[in-house]
């Protein structure tokens, strides 16, 4: 818990520097505190968030609306506030979740994939932790595609329940606030061309090779995320660190993400969002997700005891 403390406070004192150092930065958690904000003043979040509109945003706002009611208390707070909160429970919790069992996959915290969930109040993090800690798989309903992926890894059917009576929950409070709300999502999440499953790159059939070991909850994960829609992102990797098991196999999928950063750094000018997408997929594919294919093929196709699953020595 110390830890985790520690792990938040540092987070949120990085999203408030990081705002004072660049005041004209806008985050990815932003859009969520626009939408937020407009249901406490009555008003239409997927009319307001979006291109042109009362919160400009490049995009329409791709959010559904249960990721709007869990985040309502933020949208009374400062736009810097509420970003700092969010990213310092998200990293507290995630600390928390991926330490309960020692700390052999401490290197996760200097990552590519963590530091941009920081940086840009991404919630990677959160999810991530959520499959780890069954009390938040609510959560699953603020972002249903990687909510399947939750569903996959999940190990118990105790903890599927809790995952659904609470994306349950907050679906109907979704729609006692705005009734309409699912079909403006529909319409917005329909308008995502950015969006694609790995399984449709190159090198992506070769992840649902990890189904051999389906018995194993990281097995079915990493088949499940090659199969869901993602935006070309550093961030979502993030969840590739229920994969490794020991101290080595954890700092080498932190180095690797180091590699995955400078292959698409010095990847030439990325003129469309098509290019950068189809760059920054494809590398993942090769440098983060087959290595934890590796990890998983050798592995038994059982399912690790509680008390084994990770080993704290540094071998």
């Amino acid at each position: 818990m110390a830890f985790a403390a520690l792990v938040g406070a540092a987070s949120a004192a990085y999203v408030f520097y990081y705002a004072r150092a660049n005041p004209g930065f806008v985050s990815d958690f932003d859009q969520v505190w626009a939408g937020a904000a407009a249901l406490w003043r009555g008003e239409n979040p997927y009319l307001v968030v979006g291109p042109g509109r009362g919160f400009h945003w490049h995009w329409p706002l791709y959010y559904p609306m249960p990721a709007l009611v869990l985040t309502a208390p933020l949208g009374l707070l400062p736009v810097i506030a509420a970003r700092m909160l969010f990213a310092g429970l998200s990293s507290a919790l995630l600390a928390f979740a991926i330490t309960r069992d020692g700390f052999a996959r401490w290197p996760l915290f200097i990552s590519i994939p963590f530091m941009v969930n920081v940086e840009l109040v991404q919630w990677s993090n959160l999810l991530t932790a959520a499959m780890l800690l069954p009390v938040l798989g609510g959560i699953a309903a603020a972002k249903p595609n990687i909510g399947l992926a939750m569903v996959a890894q999940s190990d118990r059917a105790r903890s599927v329940w809790v995952m659904a009576i609470g994306a349950a929950v907050l679906t109907v409070a979704s729609f006692a606030v705005l009734p309409n709300w699912l079909g403006f999502w529909i319409q917005n999440a329909s308008s995502a061309p950015h969006v694609s499953p790995h399984v449709l790159r190159p090198g992506g059939p070769l992840l649902l090779t990890a189904l051999v070991r389906w018995r194993r909850p990281e097995a079915r994960l990493l088949a499940a995320l090659a199969c869901t829609p993602l935006t070309p992102t550093f961030y979502d990797p993030i969840m590739l660190y229920l994969v490794p098991r020991t101290f080595r196999e954890t700092l080498a999928l932190t180095v690797a993400t180091f590699v995955h950063f400078f292959i698409v750094v010095f990847s030439g000018p990325i003129r469309t969002a098509a290019q950068w997408g189809e760059i920054v997929s494809t590398a993942s594919i090769w440098v983060l997700y087959l290595p934890c294919l590796i990890m998983v093929l050798r592995r038994p196709n059982r399912r690790d005891e509680p008390a084994s699953v990770i080993r704290t020595t540094f071998a």
